[in-house]
């Protein structure tokens, strides 16, 4: 239970410190779902580049 934690909690905290998604930029749900979503795919990328490297 704690690994998966961890696990969870350390993808936030790098959503939050490197790419910057600390608050919502946009008005409406939809825009504010694009912006997460957005993120994470970054996210994503540069962990397959991590992986693939």
């Amino acid at each position: 239970m704690a690994r998966r934690r961890a696990q969870v909690e350390t993808t936030f905290a790098t959503l939050k410190r490197r790419m910057r998604l600390t608050c919502i930029r946009y008005v409406g749900l939809i825009k504010a779902t694009g912006q997460v979503l957005l993120a994470s795919i970054a996210f994503n990328m540069r962990r397959w580049a991590t992986i693939a490297a």
